[in-house]
């Protein structure tokens, strides 16, 4: 009888065995990391593609003539200029885009998209930074493991890992640009909090940089990004803070950008022909479909993963509440306003295209949607856990350790039985392709191709790729040498004419 006394109290002591949040931080910051691995590993795989080339067209050449990166800056004005005269006025994102790293060899190409992850996980951070820490008053270890889990879950669940990492131009345009509004958002936030001055000036000379890119980027991030610059000011009258002064600057510069941005004239040629060919809306009509896409959406972008994940956060996100001083009063208002924000993702779209969006524009969408669900889920824990205050209970609950391995060996059960597991987790996509070897293949046909084109006369016929991993590679060239993206490349190498075989 003692044995199986000894033997259940064991078996007791294991089981109610608590990690410790310090194991918990580094236990997600590590997850991070082997998630970013085979990321980053597949992307000296990746190739321009179509509009890689034709903003970048300029700055190559000036590149090829006279090796100077200033004439390369040059050539990406003129571009920004040109475009914003008779294309559209987003004068950030082209920019960025005209400075694509292909312009400098094929071969450096794969920095572009580095940027992208390096961005994202960065703006990811940041966020998740100051609210933990400036808000809610948190100490770094569960900072850090927000931070980690916020990344995370934008790296790892991205609506478009090709669109959004893997293809520069598109990955610029939206994941790049939402991620500088992301670090602007958090400057804009910290600003109400720094104590030191020189670090206040540092800020503020960031938000006025900020406030350029976020408000000439894509019009789901400038559109947004104007709204939250705007509540920030608001929240910053109503709860008398005297630094509001200090976010004034930016807001009139992201102001003025915002303005520059939406009424250039190449925005009406642009939506002239996209009007032509019986795409877009009117503006009212625009806003409501919005409302009804982001109903939709808010379990299109969920499922069964993102749930596991809110299941998992819940015992966290439960004593995070309790070690803070934060009120977290009202949460019905806070969530409303997270669903308006929401829904303003799909505007532009509606407005432009007369739909939700290409999985490009979902990319910087989904971003949104996934750190205001975390958001959310933790307010309302924090209401919850105020209100159990109120009525004398105690704030904590056991984070017993058994837990996360097994949230882990659910999650794991998801994915594996998901019906696209390449797909939809950007990580496992990425090891798949290079594992598989296809990645490398596909490369390898790549540079066989740039050989021939650089070799051959002024008229030129490549062979089709033969593999053709998906994050990898966005569409082939046609037999028809005047297709759009054929023209795009002979005139990056000084073609008359490319065109490729059919697949026999």
């Amino acid at each position: 009888m003692k044995e199986k006394g000894k033997t259940a109290g064991w078996v007791r002591t294991v089981l109610t065995f608590r990690l410790d949040r310090r194991l918990a931080a580094a236990g997600s910051f590590l997850v991070l990391l082997v998630m970013l691995v085979p990321i980053i590993r597949i992307m000296e795989y990746t190739i321009p593609w179509y509009d890689d080339y034709n903003y970048a067209l300029v700055g190559h050449r000036y590149w090829e003539e006279t090796h100077s990166l200033m004439d390369v800056l040059k050539g990406a004005i003129y571009t920004v200029k040109t475009n914003w005269h008779v294309w559209q006025g987003t004068f950030s994102s082209i920019f960025f885009m005209s400075m694509m790293p292909g312009i400098w060899g094929e071969s450096q190409y794969f920095w572009g998209p580095l940027l992208l992850v390096i961005l994202l996980v960065a703006g990811c951070f940041a966020i998740a930074g100051v609210l933990s820490r400036d808000v809610l008053k948190l100490d770094r270890f569960d900072t850090l493991l927000l931070q980690s889990v916020t990344a995370g879950v934008a790296v790892a669940l991205i609506h478009s890992s090709q669109a959004g990492f893997y293809w520069y131009n598109a990955g610029v345009h939206y994941v790049g640009m939402h991620s500088f509004m992301l670090l602007l958002t958090a400057a804009g936030i910290h600003l109400y909090f720094v104590k030191k001055r020189m670090a206040a000036v540092f800020l503020i000379l960031w938000t006025l940089i900020g406030a350029v890119i976020a408000g000439g980027s894509n019009y789901v991030t400038s559109l947004q990004g104007s709204l939250i610059w705007c509540l920030l000011i608001l929240l910053g009258i109503l709860l008398r803070r005297k630094r509001v002064w200090m976010s004034i600057p930016a807001f009139c510069v992201y102001a003025f950008s915002f303005y520059k941005n939406v009424s250039a004239p190449g925005n009406s040629v642009r939506q002239a022909q996209l009007e032509g060919v019986g795409l877009g809306m009117d503006a009212l009509p625009a806003i409501g479909h919005s409302f009804g896409a982001a109903a939709e959406y808010l379990f299109r972008f969920g499922g069964w993963m993102t749930l596991a994940v809110l299941v998992l956060m819940i015992p966290i996100f439960w004593n995070m509440a309790g070690r803070t001083g934060f009120r977290f009063a009202w949460p019905g208002l806070v969530s409303l306003a997270s669903f308006c924000l929401f829904a303003t993702g799909f505007t532009p779209s509606f407005y432009s295209l007369g739909h939700e969006g290409l999985s490009r524009t979902l990319n910087a969408v989904k971003i949104t949607y996934q750190i205001l669900l975390l958001l959310n889920e933790m307010y309302w824990i924090g209401w919850l856990v105020r209100k159990r205050e109120t009525a004398g209970k105690s704030g904590k609950v056991p984070m017993y350790w058994w837990f996360f391995p097994a949230m882990g060996a659910v999650m794991l059960f998801i994915m594996l039985t998901s019906s696209n597991i390449a797909g939809t987790y950007s990580f496992y996509g990425a090891y798949y392709y290079v594992h598989t070897g296809e990645a490398f293949n596909f490369y390898q046909e790549y540079l066989n191709r740039v050989q021939t084109i650089k070799e051959g006369e002024s008229s030129v016929t490549v062979e089709p790729y033969h593999f053709r991993p998906w994050i990898l590679c966005v569409d082939d060239l046609s037999e028809d040498g005047s297709a759009e993206p054929n023209r795009a490349i002979a005139e990056w190498y000084g073609k008359e004419d490319i065109s490729c075989k059919i697949q026999q």
